[in-house]
């Protein structure tokens, strides 16, 4: 946001519980306060992305032509949400993860440090330029 010259407002960072409904409220309670709407809501998971659509529906409001929404993880519930997500890679990174462990229990040298994973952006319909008409991002 800053590189793009937008202000940061503390008021559009919602904190929430990573779940479907605790997303659901507070973006439907947001959306319904503010006179000047976000553009796009950027959820911490898919779960709460897709809890942000129905909020923004029940408001009246079109995925993506009123609202884009983007989340992380690439649950299967994204595709029948028409979800964009970011996928990165959790299978990947819990075998990793599993590997190291078991490396490190078995007595071997495990190098303490940072990995890098590649993610994957997966742009679907639920994502386009702000009241764009035309298809999705």
């Amino acid at each position: 946001m800053s590189t793009a010259g937008l202000p940061i407002h503390e008021r559009d960072q919602l904190v929430s519980d990573f779940t479907f409904l605790g997303a659901y409220q507070q973006v439907k309670n947001l959306l319904a306060e503010l006179e000047q709407r976000p553009t796009a809501v950027f959820a911490a998971t898919d779960e709460m992305a897709a809890g942000a659509i129905l909020a923004a529906r029940d408001l009246g409001l079109e995925i993506p032509r009123d609202l884009s929404v983007i989340g992380i993880d690439a649950h299967p519930l994204g595709e029948a949400f028409g979800l964009t997500t970011i996928d990165q890679q959790a299978h990947h990174q819990g075998t990793r993860a599993a590997q190291l462990l078991l490396r490190q229990l078995a007595g071997e040298p495990v190098t303490a440090g940072h990995e890098l994973h590649r993610a994957h952006f997966i742009a679907r319909s639920s994502t386009a330029p702000p009241g764009s008409n035309s298809s999705p991002a």
